[in-house]
């Protein structure tokens, strides 16, 4: 198992690419806790994690909300003695609106989830990680903050930000043993955009343009939850400051 023993915080882990990195992280030996606004929808993870066999624990805390996620990591590593990984994965897309077009609203929620949250998330870990000397933080980003997609200021705005955040925190942190990489996904089917694809899908025209912004097809959680794995695990214990596209090779056309 690449990841025994390992002490592992996923956030957004009631679905989605958190929900599969949560999964996978426990199949390779980790205890992980799994972190979302939605109890129910954790509950629902951790039963199907403990009847495979892995260990995990729930708590359910908004990653915008500092003194929540601290809590929370404060108490896995009193339980645990130490936190060795986290995967920053909550994030939302809320308007899908060119920056004319965005609203104070939601401009401000998807940075509050998206950047601000991340932050929330690795300043929960990262005194323990420095005190212990070692960690590795996984950060979800997007292919939105690589290269400009359509009508998506506020989401681009938000994972541009999470790119440059997580190279800082590499920089800053690896003197204390702890890495810092980024994943950028292009298209995956999750639950977060299941219902925009099926809009894609009824017109045949626009679903074969998406099919072709992608060699390798759209992408499943599991592509990605890979990625963090590899990340989080000592197979890349000379990796930091990296933003990993895993997008099927649509930054490569």
């Amino acid at each position: 198992m690449r990841l025994q023993d390992c002490v592992a915080v996923v956030t957004g882990a009631g679905s989605g690419l958190g929900r599969a990195a949560a999964e996978l992280f426990a199949r390779e030996g980790a205890f992980v806790l799994l972190v979302g606004r939605t109890r129910d929808k954790l509950e629902a993870v951790a039963g199907g994690i403990r009847a495979s066999g892995g260990a995990c624990g729930v708590e359910a805390a908004d990653v915008g909300e500092r003194g929540a996620m601290q809590r929370a990591v404060d108490a896995l590593v009193r339980a645990h003695g130490r936190v060795d990984a986290l995967v920053a994965s909550a994030g939302v897309v809320i308007g899908r609106e060119a920056a004319l077009e965005t609203t104070e609203e939601d401009w401000s929620e998807t940075l509050r989830i998206n950047l601000t949250g991340v932050h929330y998330s690795c300043l929960a870990v990262l005194a323990h990680m420095v005190a212990q000397q070692r960690g590795a933080i996984v950060t979800i980003s997007s292919i939105g903050g690589q290269v400009a997609v359509p009508r998506r200021a506020s989401y681009a705005a938000s994972k541009g930000g999470v790119i440059a955040y997580t190279r800082n925190l590499a920089v800053d942190y690896a003197r204390y043993g702890v890495r810092a990489n980024c994943v950028c996904p292009a298209f995956v089917e999750t639950d977060l955009n299941r219902a925009s694809l099926a809009k894609v899908k009824a017109d045949p025209e626009k679903w074969q343009a998406l099919l072709r912004m992608h060699p390798l097809g759209l992408g499943q959680p599991e592509d990605v939850a890979q990625a963090a794995l590899f990340l989080c695990s000592d197979e890349s214990r000379w990796i930091t400051g990296v933003d990993l596209s895993v997008d099927g090779g649509y930054t490569a056309l």
